[in-house]
């Protein structure tokens, strides 16, 4: 089972060359997204828009690469194609290209042929354009992407035309059973569900911590992630701006995933105060500062509107972020 990282990882700005570089210490390979400029030039971005990861309103495919190239995610550049590949071609290890767009296709191969990688994919939610691709140059690999649970026909339909397929894992079914090891399952942050696909013979699953599935399923311990929603909020966290002492310890989190309601905050061991008053809005790309006052080990409590109400300790964070 191949253990790839989900953007690069989770401990870094995603889609960067920094992410990636972190992922591929210890995974079998990674996954990525791409995007085309107005220019013609394939950055890797899952976004078209760069708001959410930078604040900044800025469309990719409606924006020359000069106009975005010096626009930094935390920091990060902006990678492009080229600048990945180089990397994978020096490890040998497995790419997993998403392209976002049914125009990028053509685009997206020209580029590959110029690199001698070991393996890689081109996966899409895009059936048919992709298809079209593997039947004009057959040595492709490919994989159909989607989120529902296909009936055993539409299964079977996909299989013919795709060499894998791409689920999401909350997906998974009995109805895999025959066919684990044409499956990548996506996004997988639970050792435990991890070793269950290990056990069943899955070719490859994507991670955001592929570093701690690896870590669990080797040492055999027990689910990394019991709540979800901490891997998000993991995400979230700038840890160039992580302050920490024996009594404190903050940190600015950047949200990416959607605009949230924030309606409350309560921490039991501790006290925790952020640089804005609630109940706010925290919007797409805006940076909040997180402080801890450390009492005991703070279990953080956080009422949003949008999905209720998530907790999680300090303990948590912390481990997470080592």
């Amino acid at each position: 089972m191949l253990i790839l990282g989900h953007r690069g990882c989770a401990y870094f700005p995603e889609n960067t060359l920094k992410s990636f570089m972190e992922a591929l210490k210890s995974a079998d390979g990674i996954e990525l997204d791409v995007q085309k400029t107005k220019d013609g030039v394939l950055v890797v971005s899952h976004d078209e828009n760069l708001l959410r990861l930078t604040g900044i309103d800025k469309d990719i495919r409606k924006s020359n690469f000069d106009e975005i190239k010096d626009i930094k995610i935390q920091g990060e550049k902006i990678a492009t194609l080229e600048e990945v590949l180089e990397i994978i071609e020096s490890t040998g290890k497995f790419l997993d290209i998403e392209v976002k767009n049914p125009e990028d296709f053509k685009d997206v191969h020209q580029v590959l042929k110029r690199f001698k990688l070991k393996e890689y994919i081109i996966s899409s939610f895009w059936h048919e354009n992709l298809y079209q691709l593997k039947k004009e140059n057959p040595h492709i690999k490919i994989a159909f992407l989607y989120v529902h649970q296909p009936t055993k026909s539409e299964l079977e339909s996909y299989l013919k035309k795709s060499d894998f397929l791409k689920p999401n894992f909350l997906y998974i079914n009995e109805i895999y059973e025959e066919y684990y090891q044409r499956l990548i399952a996506w996004t997988v942050n639970d050792v435990e569900k991890a070793r269950f696909f290990k056990n069943k013979g899955i070719f490859a699953l994507i991670s955001d911590f592929p570093d701690k599935i690896l870590e669990g399923l080797k040492e055999e311990k027990s689910m990394f992630f019991s709540n979800p929603y901490l891997s998000y909020f993991i995400q979230m966290i700038d840890r160039n701006s992580i302050k920490r002492d024996e009594k404190t310890f903050s940190f600015e989190a950047i949200n990416y995933v959607m605009p949230l309601h924030i309606e409350e905050i309560n921490i039991e061991g501790g006290k925790i105060e952020t640089n804005k008053n609630i109940p706010f809005l925290w919007n797409q790309g805006e940076r909040i500062r997180f402080t801890i006052t450390i009492e005991d080990d703070p279990k953080i409590k956080i009422r949003v509107r949008e999905i209720g109400e998530v907790s999680f300790s300090l303990k948590d964070i912390q481990k997470a972020l080592v």
